[in-house]
């Protein structure tokens, strides 16, 4: 288990470790208002891609996506929901002039490229192929890379290089990713008889719960940008990226436990699971403080050097603090999910994200510093951590069956 463990964490870290020098280009050679308009297209993509991670990549783990009928039914969800994803995102940019045309285009292309790579990792994430994974996303990289190096040659750098890079990048992601799936996942199948049914029915709970979290940071971005500007988004957002690689690392743990709890509920073994997510937490909490000090030491210095303005130490505290809270809260939902209780760890999280939205917006309508908000959703995160680790000492929901491909929930 360790070393599969710290496979899943490695391969989030490296995703996470992608997405920062990313950032950290558009902040340095952009300009840190240039930098708070990516920080809301990206907070879009990555919230797109959270919509169909959860609707077809939780499934594809947790059905037998073997079944021609169920795997049928995830390849027409993945088509017809990252088609209208991308449309949808990339003519309201439009529309609005917040993007202007060609960059609106591109725009579309990245979430549609970034959402299917994604799904492509989870098949590997399946069956535990986590240096697989990292090939593919570090391939998808230095191709990202290459196109900006071109692009810099001919003109200087914009924001639509960026997003053209990101969508020839994750493109490239994805054929090597799919190369890399095992042989007997890598295939696909006629459309005719596909069970959307199946798909959607575990799907539809997992895709909502799974927008939550980057839905909140997109609507908090918003809020800040409402009452406080632009430059105060990206800001906020510079200590945020700062302190993302410590959930991203929480974030490929809990990965790795939605498998293993997935696996082990199949097979009747979930009886210490609880025990197994208690352990987890405090793993987790204690590497996120470790990591958060070291993260507040080295602020002043790593700040100016990365984002080209110096970092709150207000708000890297407080973006610890919510790491914090997510590492107590995730392997609860994980466990959650995989015993049909999809829909009550939805309606915990919604409750514990709407609630954070609140406390956010009293807190910027009263005139606080946006850099204290990320204190509000970590309670808020706390308290809906509270709810999933009292659901999981509930009796499972017996609503998954076998006949269906979901797992018997006991």
């Amino acid at each position: 288990m360790r070393r599969k463990a710290v496979g899943g964490i490695a391969a989030q870290s490296v995703q996470a470790l992608i997405s920062l020098v990313l950032q950290i280009m558009v902040s340095r050679i952009l300009g840190i208002e240039d930098f708070g308009q990516f920080a809301i297209l990206y907070g879009v993509i990555v919230l797109a891609t959270a919509v169909i991670t959860g609707l077809v990549g939780d499934t594809l783990v947790v059905l037998e996506r073997g079944r021609g009928p169920i795997r049928a039914g995830l390849e027409v969800t993945l088509a017809l929901v990252t088609a209208l994803a991308a449309i949808a995102a990339g003519v309201l940019a439009g529309a609005t002039g917040f993007l202007p045309p060609v960059e609106a285009l591109l725009f579309a292309l990245a979430l549609a490229a970034f959402a299917v790579e994604e799904i492509v990792r989870r098949l590997l994430m399946a069956s535990l192929a986590f240096p697989r994974v990292i090939a593919a996303d570090s391939t998808g990289f230095v191709v990202a890379l290459i196109v900006l190096g071109g692009v810099w040659l001919v003109q200087p750098l914009t924001l639509g290089a960026f997003l053209g890079a990101i969508a020839a990048g994750q493109t490239v992601a994805i054929v090597v990713g799919w190369l890399l799936v095992p042989r007997e996942d890598r295939f696909l199948v006629g459309l005719r008889g596909a069970d959307q049914r199946a798909v959607w029915r575990y799907g539809s709970w997992r895709g909502l719960q799974q927008t939550l979290r980057p839905a909140m940071f997109t609507v908090t971005r918003l809020l800040v940008l409402s009452f406080a500007g632009l430059t105060a988004v990206g800001e906020l957002e510079a200590a945020r990226t700062y302190t993302s690689p410590l959930i991203l690392v929480v974030g490929g743990f809990s990965s790795y436990l939605f498998v293993r709890f997935a696996g082990k509920h199949r097979e009747g073994e979930g009886a210490g699971s609880l025990r197994e997510a208690d352990r987890v937490v405090l793993v987790l909490v204690g590497l996120t403080i470790a990591m958060g000090v070291v993260a507040v030491a080295l602020a002043p210095w790593l700040g100016p050097l990365a984002f080209g303005v110096e970092l709150s130490t207000v708000a890297v505290v407080a973006w610890i603090a919510y790491g914090a809270s997510v590492a107590m809260v995730t392997p609860y939902g994980a466990l959650g999910a995989v015993t049909g209780r999809q829909t009550a760890v939805f309606l915990i999280r919604l409750a514990d994200t709407v609630l954070g939205l609140a406390a956010v917006t009293v807190m910027l309508a009263s005139g606080v510093s946006p850099a204290v908000v990320p204190f509000a959703l970590a309670v808020a995160s706390l308290l809906g951590g509270a709810g999933l680790r009292w659901l999981a000492t509930r009796p499972g929901d017996t609503a998954a069956s076998h006949s269906e491909g979901a797992p018997d929930s006991g």
